[in-house]
């Protein structure tokens, strides 16, 4: 809609209007990106891209170190590999 912080940083939030100038600037959706000869899928919104591989890699790293934390604040530590 053109009504988020990036789009109009110095209009404080209740006197945002929409604008679909600014919302077609921030569009969404998903790219691909070659990376040593590999095509990987990248989510883009406006000019922010996430590689959707490298972000699959950190959510399991977190998932990882968040479970062997709770294990080792229960006093069972997981082995780390």
């Amino acid at each position: 809609m053109g009504i988020g912080h990036l789009q109009q940083p110095r209009v404080p939030r209740k006197d945002r209007k929409p604008d679909d100038a600014l919302s077609e600037q921030f569009n969404h959706g998903l790219n691909w990106k070659v990376v040593d000869d590999e095509r990987r899928p990248l989510f883009a919104v406006g000019p922010f891209e996430a590689d959707l591989v490298s972000a699959e890699d950190a959510a399991f790293r977190l998932v990882t170190d968040a479970y062997e934390a709770l294990r080792l604040d229960e006093g069972n530590p997981v082995p780390r590999r």
